[in-house]
């Protein structure tokens, strides 16, 4: 869960830079119209249960790990972003190449990894009596 939370916290910083610099906009894919910055359904749902669904079946295994990270980046952008696009769901604007965001995204699953070994490391450091 750790994990899950602070790559919430990397996707709000993103959307918000994205925003900011003018990467792509995501106001077609307003739900609550308040979230044209960042689309709350996505970064505080569907990325949230998917990374703690990734790291269940795949952490302690980098390959796989990194081998599926770069399927289910890819297939999105590729596959199921196009598909949102033509229905109107989501914004088809952007300044970045398809491949830029994928490889941002899969930078981000990389930051969480490691994210992820520290947190593994520093709670099986052993307990100091003071």
């Amino acid at each position: 869960m750790p994990v899950a939370l602070f790559m919430t916290v990397i996707h709000t910083l993103a959307y918000q830079a994205a925003y900011h610099y003018g990467w792509w906009e995501e106001t077609d894919s307003s739900l609550f119209g308040w979230d044209k910055v960042v689309p709350v359904p996505w970064v505080y749902g569907a990325y949230l249960v998917i990374v703690i669904w990734v790291f269940h079946f795949t952490f302690g295994k980098f390959w796989v790990y990194l081998t599926v990270n770069i399927l289910l980046d890819g297939l999105y952008m590729y596959l199921v972003y196009p598909v949102g696009q033509r229905m109107g769901l989501v914004s088809s604007e952007s300044t970045l190449p398809t491949i830029a965001i994928v490889a941002m995204m899969v930078g981000f699953s990389l930051i969480i990894y490691l994210y992820q070994l520290w947190q593994d490391d520093v709670f099986k450091q052993p307990q100091r009596n003071s």
